[in-house]
């Protein structure tokens, strides 16, 4: 399936494809139907002659956004990208542009935390193996892409609260958002302020405060991915990644709320 809208940035490009299979024969038509999602493939052949004419009955040629989400390729910590999927889904159902716009950029926010994260895992990963000046670099290296994932993915959560609000979506908010949400926060606001912190400012108070300067020292990051700020700490590696995965099944199934809430207006 193509997309051959010009006024599309992506426009020409391909969107995604499907298997057919064989329902039955009747002289020179061939009628099939496309495979369902998690349907079990035979593996049995469209088989179609010289002259021969392919048929999609009503409710034959079925387009699932699960289906086209299993054409991306997994990535780092399996997690697979979304904005894709998203994209695709909506290029051929069609969405308001209201909902569009921020649904995807709620997906490609979240994309780009976990590619921020496995950056900064792999980078740490590496520093590890290191001595000295390499390993000293690659940790700084690390952290500072840590730090920017955080920016990145407390923007992805402050999204995913206000799809629910504003869009009045019958979903929850997920377990492992909730759970990091207050901590992602305030070291999302110490990193974005850094400079405030580094002063010894926190928010709008022009008084020193020493626990501003706690977000430079993270000497746990290296050797077991914690961040700490303040009496915070939260696992990098786990779970941040843990919250991706389940912001990405958030968008997955909002989609699908989103479809039902259509279709019953």
């Amino acid at each position: 399936m193509l997309n051959d809208d010009p006024e599309m940035p992506l426009g020409g490009e391909f969107l995604t494809s499907g298997r057919i299979v064989p329902v039955r024969r009747e002289g020179s038509k061939v009628f099939v139907r496309t495979l369902r999602h998690g349907e079990e493939d035979t593996g049995e052949a469209v088989n179609i002659r010289a002259g021969d004419s392919v048929i999609f009955e009503p409710g034959a040629l079925v387009i699932d956004s699960r289906q086209i989400d299993a054409q991306s390729a997994q990535g780092f910590g399996g997690y697979t990208p979304v904005a894709n999927t998203v994209w695709t889904w909506y290029r051929i159902v069609g969405e308001e542009v209201t909902f569009f716009v921020f649904f995807f950029a709620l997906a490609r926010r979240v994309d780009a935390a976990h590619g921020l994260w496995a950056l900064a895992i792999q980078e740490r990963e590496r520093a590890k193996e290191e001595g000295a000046l390499p390993r000293r670099t690659g940790f700084l290296n690390a952290l500072a892409t840590a730090e920017v994932a955080i920016i990145a993915l407390h923007r992805g959560f402050v999204m995913i609260y206000s799809l629910i609000d504003k869009f009045q979506l019958d979903i929850e908010v997920p377990q492992g958002v909730k759970k990091i949400r207050e901590v992602v926060r305030e070291m999302r606001n110490a990193f974005e302020h850094i400079d405030e912190r580094a002063e010894g400012r926190i928010g709008r108070s022009k008084e020193f405060d020493p626990e501003a300067l706690t977000i430079f020292d993270q000497p746990d990051f290296v050797d077991s991915s914690m961040l700490r700020y303040k009496g915070y700490s939260l696992n990098f590696e786990e779970e941040v990644l843990a919250a991706l995965l389940e912001c990405r099944e958030f968008i997955m199934s909002a989609m699908d709320a989103r479809a039902s809430t259509m279709l019953g207006k």
